[in-house]
């Protein structure tokens, strides 16, 4: 049997590769049962040739460290390949895929165990830890295009966080389920492995704003949620932000980077996090995921070699870090459509009083200051805002798009701001709190009204503009935002 080098399953130590190669070709497999693109179809398709022969090179030590195919792309290339052997006819294996494997066949016999189980979930196999048992057992289901119910996600998912699985079977069940879609029932496990209900933190605090924006940031349009935070502080509503420092695919500005250039810390506890939401000056607060789940944040890597986004990506948005007596509200951004309903039923479901998911700028919550082409059909817009609200012992759903020029906004182009950095970003942002006009304040009061108005805060847009208008011209906002920094560094 091949030898292999055994990576661990925590990417502290580093991976090998990945190699770009089969990156492309993941990019291709490793999607869903309308979306994959089969290998070997067109001229300018990966050759399945040759990225087995890579895979066989990198299992055998044949390839240096920086191109040699990682175990967790391995993972999630012949997980995808095994799921992929019950899709549809457009998205099933190619002749040219079928001729590549036959023609390798007694080769891949010889690759290590997990990766033989991936290719063939039928044979006998169960893992080199209690973990990875798990893992594999949750797998036979998986790659036969099945799904778990809540609690045996959960349970696989802190199989994963646990650091105690081969990294091409973490791969595997990553990938495994977000090509199978993940149901409501998975969606919630990802959440509760994470952080579960019974670890979420009491404030006290009359309202609790939830941001959830992508991980990995903007690389295009400035980043206004921490500042739109500050605006609705001063209005006595109390926010809690969340995130990572830095995050592929697009490894953009992230809340994490605009904070550190204020110089405010990043590293604060949930607990230190809670003292601030809490302090009237301030009443907002920011955590990093690197210290309310550690496990997850050092799984970053693996997200590199698996290519594709994780269902981590969609549920991280949603995580609730904390709730407070009085009343509750979350709003999620998203861009790539299918996970509104789940993600607004998992709000339903932890009792939020009102919860929206906004097609936003570069996926986050926050709308552009102009209205392109309105939704239609399947079709949302950017500014598509999708929701409900509680009042009274009624609950109430609501979707539309928001349109900058109805509130006075008017710009024919959706303004950027040069350079993209976090440290312009910054500047920008503060100089807006202290009443400079432009695009990026218009931005922040934008978005803080709509929230106002969207939330059941507000009768209508003129009210809650105004709300936002006055805590920045009274100075307010921008004194909330210079408290947090200087709370976070006592």
């Amino acid at each position: 049997m091949t030898e292999i080098h055994r990576e661990k399953a925590t990417p502290a130590a580093g991976y090998p590769g990945p190699n770009d190669e089969v990156l492309e070709a993941q990019a291709r497999v490793c999607t869903g049962p309308h979306q994959a693109r089969p290998l070997g179809r067109r001229g300018d398709d990966p050759d399945p040739g040759r990225i087995l022969d890579l895979i066989l090179k990198s299992a055998a030590g044949e390839l240096s460290w920086r191109e040699r195919v990682s175990e967790a792309q391995m993972g999630a290339f012949f997980a995808a390949m095994t799921i992929r052997t019950r899709f549809g006819p457009e998205t099933n294996w190619s002749a040219a895929e079928r001729i590549a494997f036959e023609a390798r066949r007694s080769a891949l016999e010889g690759l290590p165990p997990p990766i033989l189980f991936l290719l063939d979930p039928q044979i006998p196999y169960e893992g080199a830890t209690p973990e990875e048992a798990i893992a594999v057992e949750s797998l036979r289901t998986i790659l036969v295009g099945g799904h778990l119910e809540a609690a045996r996600t959960r349970q696989v998912c802190e199989a994963i966080l646990s650091g105690e699985v081969a990294p091409a079977l973490q791969a595997a069940v990553l990938i495994g389920q977000r090509m199978n879609i993940e149901t409501n029932e998975e969606v919630r496990g990802y959440l509760d492995a994470v952080l579960p209900p019974e670890a979420i933190l009491e404030v006290e605090v009359s309202s609790l704003t939830h941001f959830g924006e992508p991980f990995d940031g903007n690389t295009r349009y400035f980043h206004p949620t921490l500042f739109v935070a500050a605006v609705r502080a001063a209005t006595g509503q109390a926010s809690v932000l969340h995130g990572v420092d830095e995050l592929p695919p697009k490894k953009g500005i992230t809340m994490e980077q605009i904070l550190e250039a204020l110089g405010a810390r990043t590293d604060l506890s949930r607990e230190e996090a809670a003292a601030l939401m809490e302090d009237s000056r301030v009443g907002f607060a920011y955590v990093s995921q690197r210290e309310y789940a550690p496990a997850a944040y050092r799984l970053r890597e693996l997200r590199v070699h698996i290519k594709k986004r994780p269902p981590w990506a969609t549920t991280e948005k949603a995580q609730q870090l904390f709730r407070c007596g009085g009343d509750n509200y979350m709003v999620v951004g998203y861009y790539h459509p299918g996970y509104e309903e789940k993600l607004l039923r998992l709000m339903e479901e932890r009792g939020f009083r009102a919860g929206l998911v906004v097609k936003g700028e570069e996926g986050t919550s926050n709308c552009s200051l102009r209205l392109g082409k309105p939704s239609g059909g399947d079709r949302k817009a950017v500014n598509y805002v999708q929701g409900f609200r509680r009042r009274a012992d009624s609950l109430e759903r609501f979707a539309a798009d928001l349109d900058p020029a109805a509130l006075g906004f008017h710009y024919e182009q959706n303004p950027r701001l040069e350079p993209v950095t976090a440290s312009a970003f910054a500047r920008a942002g503060m100089a807006a709190l202290r009443g400079e006009a432009g695009h990026v304040l218009d931005r922040i009061l934008l978005n803080a009204a709509a929230l106002d108005v969207w939330f059941g805060l507000c009768d209508d847009t003129a009210e809650a503009l105004g709300r936002a208008r006055e805590a920045v011209a009274s100075g307010a906002a921008g004194q909330r935002l210079e408290a947090y920094i200087e709370g976070s560094q006592a």
